[in-house]
């Protein structure tokens, strides 16, 4: 039995007298992997708001909900990070794969939980003929952007990108929403699909 004690002594005099295993956290900042999966940080410069981070978060972290009775239809991006399990899939799927990134913040801890919670809102875009969200202004302008001179082949797409072009003029003033028949002017109205298919149907 003796010399298994005097072993464990001189493991313990080595340890004393070496440097240290671990960091001196939080008197010092820890420094993260390139590669950490930290918090998911939106960037609202390239995030258009078309929802599909939030189709694809197993915990419901991210959730998504239109107001379309507001003055200015809006959609909401919720963010919880206190329930996010850091899986990447945000990252992976974004539309623009810049609107969101995990970042490297690691120490999220908080005695509030309601601090863990951002908010993130896009202004919708509304059928001009039955009132139903098409996507997000940010979302259409993007796909225009996008596809380039395809994109004239859609006519919502174009008036969308025109209209943000010229809305600080208010030279592009769009009608309210209007449930009648399809008529040859609806061409030039931004479209849900569906109405956009009973006008290619019925003319």
């Amino acid at each position: 039995m003796r010399y298994p004690k005097l072993r464990e002594l001189k493991e313990a005099v080595t340890v004393i007298f070496s440097r240290r295993f671990t960091t001196r956290f939080p008197a010092q900042p820890c420094v993260v992997p390139h590669s950490y999966r930290g918090k998911p940080q939106f960037d609202d410069d390239d995030c258009i708001g078309c929802g599909a981070c939030v189709n694809v978060c197993p915990t419901e972290a991210l959730t998504m909900q239109d107001d379309t009775e507001a003055q200015t239809p809006t959609r909401t991006i919720t963010q919880r990070y206190d329930t996010c399990i850091y899986c990447g899939n945000c990252q992976d799927c974004c539309t623009t794969q810049r609107g969101i990134k995990l970042s490297n913040q690691w120490d999220l801890a908080t005695l509030d939980r309601s601090s863990t919670i951002e908010e993130h809102k896009y202004e919708l875009q509304m059928c001009e003929k039955c009132g139903a969200p098409v996507g997000t202004k940010k979302q259409l302008v993007w796909v225009g952007e996008k596809l380039g001179p395809l994109a004239y082949m859609n006519p919502s797409v174009v008036l969308a990108k025109k209209e943000a072009l010229f809305a600080a003029a208010g030279s592009m003033a769009r009608s309210s929403a209007d449930v009648s028949e399809p008529a040859v002017s609806d061409f030039a109205r931004i479209l849900c699909a569906q109405c956009k298919r009973k006008l290619n149907i019925r003319l």
